[in-house]
């Protein structure tokens, strides 16, 4: 067998410590970690190598030659661009004349090669990959087979509410030459995306393999540190003569005799404990590197040659190579020090915070920020949304979306409150700085932000709360999520590039958009004699919302406390969510459920001539029937809010599930057409019958949970949760992909089967998480 590993890696995530290395040269314990791989191959008898590289490559040429030195033969393929995973594998396709492995290069594994060829063999499959078991699958690939090991479906780097399994893809395949003939020469193609899902679809054979050995992509900082640790517990098999558990000492390094070693640890050659010096468990100390008096190393990696001064404290932190913490600094967990810089004499650099190469942090200084302007690791998208902790947030998160978009303009509005007003300057100060021209739309509600963003033509918009921060594509989506995957990969590295020259444009008001909208809004007088009660919770939305049913004809009385909205009989209510995005209906009945709300939108789109309806998974069947009797195609799309965006979009009808009064005011004027109050209207439609449970799910055990469930019913559709069907009904599973739960969402002939057959999988649930614990 043969084997090709994949190189190209810049290692974002690893930043700063990759920003002078590619990731497959990053130090771990006393080697690169591509050595290890190289290592291993050999250990399985693997010795003709093919290696795919693209950033700084010639870090990997340099060390590791044609392979002489190792009794290897090497031979390296560049990637001039970036052509993914399986379309780096390509450039190699003429060495590949027999069975091949791939591995990805910056990762460290002790799996037994050996064995998955054997497996691979007896099963004749055209591919294997090999998988492992892991608690969350949410930075990976993740896999489901059937109990064969054939492999049923793929879904890459799910958030929390797609995970169907817990068995994740390592990159690691065995494959046989035919699969070259697949990949397309001279594009971007991957593996886990593109190849073997069209070759799953053609039925071909591929397999998976869940192995036991050791596995860890070191993608990010945690995730490094806890691969050493796991190194000097002996969970991995190196080719490092230590004892698990132990102290290991390397040849000539200098241990005074009254320093403290406390085991594991490792002290790696010529490096110096001096008199004092306190190294504590899971410390790594690299070739040349010194530890002076009084200072107390723990659960920290120094790579080669760095130095850690008098009376410092490192707490589970990195110094890179040449990297200097002065005497008595400290610096604590996660935090990163680059290749080269400084932390001055009492500086601390506090949990998280990364300092780039070169940089010098003065004496005594707090750093709690990355030098960069990097972002705390825990930011992510809420939603649609970034939540704001502080006006850096917001500066950080204009930055990362505006480096992102690459907008010349954006439109900037804000709530009304405080806090808002903060970060929205914050915002403007961050797109200033990235050479943004801002178009300040001042207090505005999200749909009006919208209207202005679509009707001006601008690249994007930002909506900022006293809360969150809304980035706005030009379709007037929020971004995917792939999209907000760059955003946040982009805030937590810092290193925002200015897209545009040095210029700093002066802030342009966009005027009097509030007049504009409520123009778009109710453009005409409508038919209508009923009368209205809208309950809407913040000022401006107060403001639209009246002048836009006056505008239209309609009497309406706003509200913004909820008691007061006790109904007449002769009126509607209607309930504005805080974005003013959805909206709710009720009559003196009460409020329509959320099945009921979705069948009352859809109608309204029938009855305004929509040529085909958009139909999120687990939506109630009566929407399907409602279409059914229009002759109107009902089109699935997932139930995640940028496909749903997105696919309204496409359809015209955005405004309608995205703008609470358009649809409040477009549902009044079908109901008025038709002559129907909404009890009215509920008695015409088909009738639903829905149950719907919430079960607490630690995120953790989502994974095992959804494939346990599919491997128990094979009839099981896996694409956006799991949807089981049943003879009189069927039942959705969706895990959450913000909160530790999942959604059970059943529909029948009748409510008594509803309730049944959701109860039968709640109990299901529960049996399978009792199992687990």
């Amino acid at each position: 067998m043969k084997a090709v590993i994949m190189a190209g890696g810049e290692g974002s995530r690893l930043r700063p410590i990759t920003c002078s290395c590619p990731k497959p040269m990053v130090r771990f314990m006393d080697k690169p970690v591509l050595e290890y791989t190289l290592l291993l191959l050999k250990s399985h008898g693997i010795r003709d190598i093919g290696i795919t590289l693209g950033y700084l490559p010639d870090h990997i040429k340099d060390a590791f030659g044609n392979g002489e030195e190792y009794d290897l033969s090497i031979r390296y393929f560049t990637e001039h661009f970036p052509l993914g995973t399986a379309g780096g594998v390509k450039l190699a396709e003429e060495m590949l004349d027999e069975t091949f492995c791939v591995l990805s290069g910056d990762g460290i594994t002790d799996i037994d090669l050996t064995k998955a060829l054997e497996w691979h063999k007896s099963k004749k499959a055209l591919a294997t990959l090999i998988l492992k078991h892991v608690e969350n699958p949410l930075e990976y690939g993740v896999v489901v087979t059937n109990a064969d090991g054939r492999v049923r479906s793929f879904h890459e780097k799910p958030d929390w509410g797609e995970v169907l399994s817990d068995t994740v893809n390592t990159g690691i395949y065995i494959l046989e030459p035919a699969v070259l003939s697949r990949i397309p020469s001279g594009r971007v193609y991957d593996f886990g995306r593109d190849l073997f899902p069209e070759l799953v679809r053609q039925k071909e054979a591929i397999y998976a393999l869940p192995m036991e050995g050791y596995w860890c992509d070191i993608g990010d900082t945690g995730a490094y540190l806890r691969a050493h640790f796991d190194a000097l517990d002996g969970k991995i098999n190196l080719p490092i003569s230590m004892r698990p558990g132990g102290v290991y000492r390397a040849k000539g390094a200098h241990v005074d005799r009254s320093a403290i070693l406390e085991a594991p640890c490792f002290i790696g050659e010529r490096a110096v404990i001096n008199a004092g010096a306190h190294i504590g468990p899971y410390s790594i100390i690299g070739k040349g590197a010194v530890v002076e008096e009084r200072s107390s190393i723990k659960r920290s990696v120094l790579w080669n040659d760095a130095q850690a001064q008098e009376g410092c404290q490192l707490r589970a932190c990195i110094l890179a190579g040449h990297a200097r913490a002065e005497k008595d600094s400290s610096a604590f967990e996660e935090s990163v020090l680059g290749e080269g810089a400084t932390l001055g004499a009492r500086a601390v650099l506090l949990p998280g915070v990364k300092v780039w190469p070169g940089k010098c942090i003065e004496e005594g200084f707090r750093v709690n920020e990355n030098v960069v302007w990097g972002e705390n690791n825990s930011v992510r998208f809420e939603g649609g949304a970034i939540p704001l902790f502080s006006p850096a947030t917001a500066l950080h998160a204009a930055q990362a979306f505006s480096a992102y978009s690459k907008a010349r303009e954006v439109i900037l509005g804000r709530t009304s409150d405080a806090n808002a007003s903060a970060y929205a300057r914050a915002v403007c100060s961050g797109l200033m700085a990235q050479g943004v021209q801002v178009i300040d739309c001042g207090v505005c509600t999200l749909p009006q932000i919208r209207h202005t963003l679509l009707s001006s033509g601008t690249d994007a918009a930002i909506w900022v709360t006293g809360s969150h921060f809304y980035p706005i594509n030009a379709s007037g989506s929020f971004p995917g999520k792939n999209a907000q995957r760059s955003i946040i990969t982009l805030l937590r590295r810092g290193d925002f590039a200015s897209p545009f020259s040095g210029i700093t444009h002066p802030v342009i008001s966009a005027g009097r958009t509030d007049l504009f909208y409520i123009g778009h809004l109710a453009n005409r007088p409508l038919p209508c004699e009923c009368k209205v009660a809208v309950f809407a919770q913040t000022e401006p939305l107060m403001s639209i919302a009246e002048r836009a049913f006056h505008r239209a004809g309609i009497c309406a009385r706003i509200e913004w406390e909820e008691e007061m909205m006790e109904l007449a009989p002769d009126e509607i209510g209607i309930w504005l969510s805080e974005t003013g995005e959805q909206v709710r209906f009720a009559d003196t009945n009460g409020p329509l459920t959320d099945a009921e709300n979705e069948l009352l939108i859809a109608w309204v789109a029938l009855e305004s001539g929509a040529e085909k309806i958009i139909v999120p998974t687990g939506t109630t069947q009566a929407v399907y029937t409602l279409c059914e009797e229009y002759d109107v195609p009902a089109v699935s799309c997932k139930n995640t809010l940028a496909d749903k965006m997105h696919a309204w979009i496409q359809e015209n009808r955005f405004e309608l599930h995205f703008d609470g009064i358009y649809a409040s005011l477009r549902t009044i004027e079908m109901l008025s057409r038709g002559g129907w109050t909404l009890a009215d209207w509920k008695k015409a439609m088909p009738p639903i019958h829905r149950s719907t449970r919430t079960i607490p799910v630690e995120s953790r055990v989502k994974g095992r949970l959804l494939r346990s469930l599919a491997e128990s019913v094979p009839e099981a559709e896996l694409d956006d949760g799991i949807r089981i069907p049943a003879d009189k009904g069927w039942i959705w599973i969706s895990p959450s992909a913000e909160h530790a739960e999942c959604t059970l969402v059943a529909e029948g002939i009748n409510t008594e089967f509803a309730d049944e057959i959701c109860n039968f999988y709640a109990d299901e649930i529960e049996r399978i998480l009792k199992n687990e614990s």
